[in-house]
């Protein structure tokens, strides 16, 4: 066999290209890596960093609730003057349930109802809703009872109050002038109003309620207050406990309610041209046209209509500096107190400012005598005080509409001077200082608005003053100084204004 030479050239190439494959094969499988560990690693790597993530921050997952039969199972139920024992029996069957009615049940009460598929807590409302008894499920246990105790939280304090109002007296002191007959004058206009005790007594009239709300129940409704703690437990029917219930919840709405009362007590010392009392139209206009109405004649006062009462609603704002600005172009004013006090609901509040003067009031004498000595003359003496400055009542009533009627009295006393007299004589006397005083004085109510601003006035004061004008030396001697000095009197007018503006707090 006869080979070429090109052939031979041919298969000499491709042995050499055989044999360079194979080389560079084997040294690639050579040269890499055994995979195997880097693998391992990679999916070590990959499985530790998920583990300990999941270590610090657990994923969240939703814990289930329990499914109970009441809510799950349903029943249908079609009673005709059925036995109540019978459709509750089919009903617990139902859920799975056991059923236990308390000794007041009546077994037998005949129930008229129709449904369809209703779950058995739906139905078991629809049955109670109807009949007068308390169910409950406790470890699997329908229990009935014709009974339930509910306690009550009136925080309440255990305080009786006593508000009395006395305004007014007889003018002529129990005396009368102009003979004895039928024409006597005679003066005496005097309010005097006093709270009811029995309402203000509140445990009271809340025994005497609950009495009543629980009379139906037989003997077996019963109730224990608690003053001291301020709480009533209530053991009663269905309905009964239901409407004791509702009626200490709005019972206590509307204890609740409460109003902050800001008072301006004032005095206006009236300028020359405004001798009869507060020009009241120029204060209106002062205040700004179309942002304030004055409305008079609002109260039942025992003052004439001459002393007028005003109800100011200004759309701006109701600010008390505003208005004292504005009496401020009427005359001088001095402020007399300026109480912000905050009322419960038809509790009340008193304020008094001024000074305690005290004075003998009485004196009793005993005289007393035994032999061989002189008489011996003992005195007794009582003592009063009176006050010069002012004292303030507010007793606030508060609606659901906000609707507040509010029973003010303020009284004004002025001590001019404690005149002595002296009782007995000689040894056996006693010196007594008597008082005498300015008296301003009114009561009045009044119903408003939240945040409405209220002013009383026309408690006018009018006070003479002498001045005495004389040459020097020569109008201090006896007798003939007279002619060298004079008097001047001046009158001061002064008017008593009171200014309020109350807020319910919600």
């Amino acid at each position: 066999m006869v080979i070429s030479n090109r052939y031979k050239a041919g298969l000499i190439c491709l042995l050499i290209a055989v044999t360079a494959v194979i080389s560079c094969s084997t040294a690639q499988i050579a040269n890499t890596p055994d995979p195997i560990p880097e693998i391992s690693s990679f999916r070590e790597d990959v499985h530790q960093e998920p583990l300990k993530s999941e270590i610090d921050t657990p994923e969240f997952v939703p814990a289930r609730e329990s499914s109970s039969p009441l809510s799950t199972k349903t029943v249908s139920v079609a009673a005709l003057n059925t036995p109540l024992r019978e459709v509750l029996y089919t009903i617990a069957e139902t859920a799975n349930l056991n059923l236990v009615l308390g000794r007041d049940v009546d077994p037998e009460l005949p129930i008229t109802m129709t449904f369809q598929d209703l779950t058995i807590e739906n139905a078991l409302e629809i049955i109670f809703d109807s009949v007068d008894y308390f169910y409950s499920v406790k470890d699997n246990i329908l229990i009935v009872s014709a009974l339930s105790t509910e306690m009550f939280e009136l925080g309440h304090p255990s305080v009786i109050q006593d508000y009395k109002i006395s305004v007014g007296g007889d003018i002529l002191s129990g005396t009368s002038s102009g003979g004895t007959g039928e024409s006597a004058i005679k003066g005496d206009v005097s309010l005097s109003s006093s709270s009811d005790k029995d309402a203000y007594d509140f445990w009271k009239a809340l025994e005497g309620t609950l009495e009543t709300l629980l009379s139906t129940g037989g003997a077996q409704s019963s109730f224990v207050v608690n003053r001291m703690t301020g709480t009533v437990v209530v053991t009663a029917a269905k309905k009964d406990l239901e409407k004791t219930a509702n009626y200490i919840e709005t019972l206590k709405n509307v204890l609740n309610r409460q109003v902050i009362v800001e008072a301006r007590i004032v005095e206006v010392q009236l300028s020359e041209g405004l001798k009869y009392g507060i020009n009241w139209t120029a204060v209106g206009e002062w205040l700004g046209t179309g942002t304030t109405t004055i409305g008079t004649n609002l109260f039942n006062s025992i003052v004439s209509d001459s002393s007028p009462s005003f109800q100011i609603s200004m759309t701006d704002n109701d600010n008390l500096d505003l208005v004292l600005r504005a009496l401020q172009e009427q005359g001088d004013v001095k402020t007399l107190s300026n109480p912000r006090v905050n009322i419960m609901n038809g509790q009340t509040s008193m304020l008094s400012v001024g000074r305690n003067t005290t004075f003998i009031s009485r004196v009793e004498t005993t005289t007393t005598t035994s032999e061989g000595s002189a008489p011996v003359t003992t005195f007794t003496v009582d003592t009063n005080s009176i006050l010069s400055g002012i004292i303030f009542g507010l007793v606030p009533y508060i609606n659901s509409d906000k609707e507040i009627t509010l029973t003010i009295t303020p009284i004004v006393t002025n001590l001019v001077a404690l005149e002595a007299e002296t009782i007995g004589t000689g040894g056996n006397s006693v010196e007594i200082k008597l008082p005498t005083v300015d008296l301003r004085e009114m009561s009045t109510t009044v119903k408003i608005m939240d945040g409405q601003l209220i002013i009383i006035g026309g408690l006018i004061d009018k006070k003479e003053t002498l001045r005495e004008n004389k040459i020097p030396i020569l109008g201090s001697i006896p007798f003939i100084g007279k002619a060298f000095k004079s008097v001047d009197k001046s009158y001061e007018n002064t008017e008593l204004i009171i200014m309020l503006i109350p807020r319910v707090i919600s």
